[in-house]
């Protein structure tokens, strides 16, 4: 039986549009590897594993939907090899890869899909842990936007575990930089898939100052210790296009370029802080907030985030454990650019 040959394609996720043709463009945004079988071509749990483990990044198996051709299935994967339920930044490469196949393949060896078109996909998918869920995407040429309905979940770090001084300190930085506004929790969980803690920063100045955790297992159990998945700051003094940075708990790599569902998890937090402020529960529409991230690791990636409805679910004022939660639609765009394209034979796995 002749061997299994899985298309490999390279690509990055919310690329920067404004460092042009920079060496930081070629360098931006967050990586993904898109596998993609033949529609014939079964994989098991194992062998999808396995793929992922080719990787130094996240990676995303596409296949088509048993249960309805027109859709397609994507198992998503840390570089460990472990799934995990979603993972923004790869869901859009591998929409806009679905989208722009035939351009893509027919680059023969050149720069891929390095200019806009203005031709429009909807492209269709499930999460593989989440099939009963459906997630839209439109695809204009390199820019993808994401459209999810999902839960907004909140709640106060345990106060048995890391201190926020203790994750500074791992960090290297100092309470003196932190933004104590009380509109706005300075050590937070909030979550629209997996917990990402938000601490607010007072400068960009001082965010770009914070040094990546050198201790990789102490971090890992610190984050664990509050139910975090990672640390994700943000420059408190802007707004609309707001830097940040992403220290994940446990991902193969110190810091991440572009992190999806951490800029869903900080504008859901601020929409909800915005319309906590202005007493209108009805003020639940946002304009559109600008993610700026990877500019500190030369990496620079954006990720442009929109609330399209909140509706608080709960709401839990426990002294030791405060907490909320809430129903959001939200949307994710950003720039994709495809680097490399090539099969991947089976026994090179062995």
């Amino acid at each position: 039986m002749a061997a299994r040959r899985i298309l490999h394609v390279s690509a990055r996720a919310f690329v920067s549009p404004v460092a042009g043709g920079s060496s930081a463009a070629r360098s931006g945004g967050n990586p993904v590897t898109i596998f993609s079988p033949s529609p014939s071509t079964k994989l098991t749990p194992e062998f999808r594993s396995r793929l992922a483990q080719t990787c130094a990044w996240e990676s995303v198996v596409v296949e088509p939907c048993q249960e309805d051709s027109t859709v397609s299935q994507f198992s998503f994967f840390m570089p460990s090899g472990e799934e995990v339920s979603f993972c923004a930044h790869a869901a859009i490469g591998a929409c806009s890869f679905l989208a722009n196949e035939t351009a893509v393949m027919s680059a023969d060896g050149s720069p891929l899909m390095q200019h806009s078109n203005h031709n429009e996909h909807v492209v269709t998918f499930i999460a593989a842990q989440e099939r009963h869920k459906k997630y839209n995407a439109l695809v204009r040429g390199r820019e993808a936007e994401l459209f999810m309905e999902c839960e907004h979940y909140e709640s106060a770090c345990d106060k048995n575990g890391s201190t926020l001084s203790h994750f500074l300190e791992e960090i290297g930085l100092n309470e003196d930089d932190i933004d104590d506004n009380d509109a706005m929790p300075t050590f937070l969980n909030s979550s629209v898939a997996r917990p990402k803690t938000l601490i607010p920063v007072k400068s960009a100045d001082r965010l770009h100052a914070a040094t990546a955790p050198t201790n990789a297992t102490k971090f890992q159990q610190m984050c664990e210790s509050i139910d975090s998945t990672g640390l994700y700051l943000y420059d408190s003094s802007s707004t609309m296009n707001i830097e940040c940075r992403q220290f994940p708990k446990s991902s193969g790599y110190a810091e991440d370029p572009a992190t999806g569902i951490a800029a869903g998890a900080l504008v859901a937090s601020l929409h909800r802080c915005k319309m906590n402020s202005s007493g209108d529960p009805d003020d639940s529409v946002s304009t559109m907030t600008t993610i700026l991230q990877g500019t500190a690791m030369r990496r620079p990636s954006q990720i442009k985030v929109k609330i399209d409805d909140y509706t608080t679910s709960s709401t839990s004022t426990s002294t030791s454990n405060p907490s909320h939660s809430g129903n959001v639609k939200i949307s994710y765009a950003g720039l994709v650019q495809f680097d490399h394209v090539k099969y991947l034979d089976e026994t090179e796995l062995s």
